[in-house]
């Protein structure tokens, strides 16, 4: 089993499991984490975007993992320690890294002697031993192991200080504005070193962009995986995996400073939701919070698809000089979330460049879809030619044009 010292980073630990005993409730007529039942919260129902939040409260938000637009939030540029939650940008550099052919799964990843003496979470690595990339991968992302991560980050940068240099690069690239990195796996800051901060936005935006890769959702929603040839067993921390419907991400964190910290994804049919939780005060209690707004996203919210990519719309345009019209089409699917009784309430219309006319080529952006709830715009998409659009043969009799 996973060790891990007091003051260590969380990891995959063999404590009893504190869902044991609760009530069940029924949500939305599925059966809910078990661990809502009879919980009392030290953050309650919580306050939403706009109204003053409890000192003790955590802070979190959800996003529709798709487009990032936000359901709900708390306090959600406050900042934090992320703790283990570190790990996902870490995680995120050796995927973009095996994306663009600079590693391959099957790597030797060597433990040098500093690696091998990580504290906290960890699966014991020994100076000198070698593990491909993909065990180290899984010890990262299921057993959040602290001396995998600083294997990792010696074989993808040449040493921790210059993966920590790439992970500020890449946070800053992604538009994190309030995220700083000090390490490479969320440890406590030692006398005279940088401690990590990030803000629950800025982990729902960096959960996006691992969410890209599913290698990372192969490895976080796995409870239990073999290593070191099954001598050794990996757990995952997450408890909403195997336990809320849909779950199958992301990462936990937590050291006493940073609180109990839960980066939770989910997704039911095509809709995936983010949920973010920094800060809470208890194990219970963080697993508890993100299983709540998770489950009142998905009931309150449904993804409309306003429209198809490639698909015609609705509207005629009749460029000057051009023979004929023409119905424009979506650069790509048009998602929308809504709430669940707002979705007869949406409205989409083209708004035409202005100044174009005859010919335009195939593909030619020719204006925006816009989607509206009433007078609110909800979302925008170019849109384009489906051909090309020739000029009249007469044009010229009609100069104005």
């Amino acid at each position: 089993m996973i060790g891990m010292s007091a003051a260590g980073c969380e990891g995959a630990r063999g404590k009893k499991r504190w869902w044991h005993g609760l009530a069940g409730v029924v949500v939305s007529g599925v059966l809910l984490l078990d661990v809502l039942g009879g919980l009392v919260l030290a953050a309650g129902t919580g306050a939403r975007s706009g109204e003053a939040a409890s000192p003790a409260a955590p802070a979190w938000i959800t996003i529709n993992a798709a487009t990032g637009d936000i359901l709900a939030s708390q306090e959600p540029d406050r900042p934090g320690a992320p703790a283990s939650m570190t790990k996902m940008m870490l995680a995120l550099l050796v995927m973009e890294a095996v994306k663009d052919g600079q590693l391959k799964l099957s790597d030797p990843v060597h433990t040098s002697k500093p690696a091998s003496k990580m504290g906290g979470s960890q699966v014991y690595l020994k100076e000198g031993e070698t593990f491909p990339v993909e065990d180290m991968m899984a010890a990262l992302l299921i057993g959040s192991a602290n001396d995998a991560a600083a294997a990792l980050a010696e074989r993808l940068a040449g040493s921790v200080e210059a993966a920590v240099r790439r992970m500020n690069e890449r946070a800053a690239s992604l538009k994190l504005p309030q995220t700083r990195f000090g390490s490479v796996h969320g440890l406590p800051p030692g006398p005279g070193q940088e401690g990590d901060v990030t803000t629950p936005r800025d982990m729902a935006r960096l959960s996006q962009e691992l969410l890209k890769f599913p290698d990372a959702l192969r490895w976080t929603s796995t409870l239990e995986a073999p290593f070191r040839q099954g001598t050794f067993t990996l757990r995952n921390s997450n408890h909403l995996i195997d336990r809320f419907p849909g779950a199958d991400g992301l990462k936990t964190g937590h050291f006493l400073q940073a609180g109990y910290n839960l980066a939770a994804t989910a997704s039911r049919g095509k809709l995936r939701l983010v949920t973010v939780v920094m800060g809470a005060p208890t194990n219970r209690a963080r697993f508890a919070e993100a299983a709540r707004l998770l489950e009142e996203g998905f009931a309150r919210f449904v993804e409309v698809i306003a429209a198809k990519a490639g698909e015609p719309l609705g509207t005629e345009i009749h460029l000057p000089r051009a023979n004929g019209s023409f119905r424009p089409v979506a650069t790509r699917d048009l998602r929308v979330l809504v709430k669940r009784e707002e979705r007869e309430a949406l409205r989409t219309a083209v708004e035409v460049q202005a100044g174009l006319r005859a010919p335009v080529g195939k593909g030619q952006q020719v204006g925006i879809l816009v989607a509206r709830l009433g007078d609110r715009e909800v979302a925008r998409l170019p849109v384009v030619t489906p051909a090309d659009v020739p000029r009249a043969f007469f044009w010229w009799l009609t100069p104005w044009r």
